[in-house]
């Protein structure tokens, strides 16, 4: 996505994660964010609204990375790292390559924040990763 000077430059995907239907925290921003009359249904948000909302939450959003371990008969998630606002670029362009390069072959969740709230995840095998090895 190409963005003004000020604002970095996201991929598509990440874009779709942020504003798509399976996690609405930023259309839902967008929708409540409408002035209304008593009474009145809030219209869903328009394109340029939800793109709006999108620059105002992705910029002050944080990243966690945590690895998916299966342990017996359940899944648990170790976390690797967290990164603060603004320094997640190199996650960002190339989330395979920097996710093998710093974390190596593992099943990796990447989970977004806009402080406490939850915005988004995406899920990666990376590095070849194929399946849960067995202690």
């Amino acid at each position: 996505m190409t963005n003004s000077i000020d604002r970095p430059t996201v991929p598509p995907w990440l874009y779709k994660l942020f504003t798509g239907h399976q996690y609405p925290y930023v259309r839902r921003l967008a929708k409540f964010g409408q002035t209304v009359k008593p009474g009145e249904d809030r219209p869903e948000p328009t394109k340029d609204m939800i793109e709006a909302k999108f620059w105002e939450v992705y910029p002050r959003c944080r990243v966690k990375v945590l690895q998916e371990v299966k342990e017996g008969m359940i899944v648990v998630f170790h976390d690797l790292g967290e990164y603060p606002p603004g320094s997640f670029q190199a996650l960002v362009d190339n989330p395979e390559e920097f996710l093998a390069n710093t974390y190596g072959k593992k099943k990796i969740k990447v989970n977004f924040y806009d402080d406490d709230n939850f915005v988004c995840t995406i899920n990666f095998k990376v590095a070849g990763w194929t399946e849960h090895e067995h202690a």
